[in-house]
């Protein structure tokens, strides 16, 4: 039987730990634990991110190709000592930030600044273990507020159940 290069029955999915659903699930971010065939969204990996064997970080063609389409991204969501309102940072492994002093320096460099929609007011609980986030990816140099600035942003889909009929 042919081997279906984009897509096999047998790969196991990996399951979400529950409490990461249900605390995105409560701030309003759209956590994926079923792919879909209809789904329009695009796997990213954090490896896809830059340009392997560059002695410089050079943004991707996939990554700077993915800008301004919905993705699913999977990995850890940062713990950070005062974390900022309706958001929050993805990275590929475990991460702590001290913001003392450093603000958010220490952040890797494909770290990936979340914005919950509906979450504006209040801050994002920390959830442990690897979490899925979908929604709209924005690649390129942003200052927000406060002086952060980051490079690859993602704004999380709002669920269906709470988008507006």
């Amino acid at each position: 039987m042919p081997s279906n290069p984009t897509r096999s029955s047998s790969h196991p999915r990996r399951s979400l730990p529950l409490l990461a659903v249900l605390v995105l699930a409560a701030v309003g971010a759209s956590v994926r634990a079923e792919e879909t065939t209809s789904d329009p969204t695009t796997a990213l990996s954090f490896a896809d991110f830059f340009e392997a064997g560059s002695p410089r970080l050079v943004p991707s063609a996939r990554l700077l190709g993915l800008n301004g389409r919905r993705v699913r991204l999977l990995g850890f969501m940062v713990r950070i000592e005062s974390p900022r309102p309706g958001s929050f940072y993805l990275c590929p492994r475990p991460t702590f930030v001290d913001e003392e002093g450093g603000g958010t320096a220490d952040l890797p460099p494909e770290a990936v600044a979340v914005t919950v929609p509906g979450a504006e007011a209040r801050v994002v609980r920390y959830a442990p273990g690897r979490i899925e986030v979908t929604g709209l990816l924005d690649v390129g140099y942003h200052e927000g507020g406060a002086g952060a600035v980051s490079w690859i942003r993602l704004t999380a889909d709002v669920p269906s159940d709470r988008k507006e009929k």
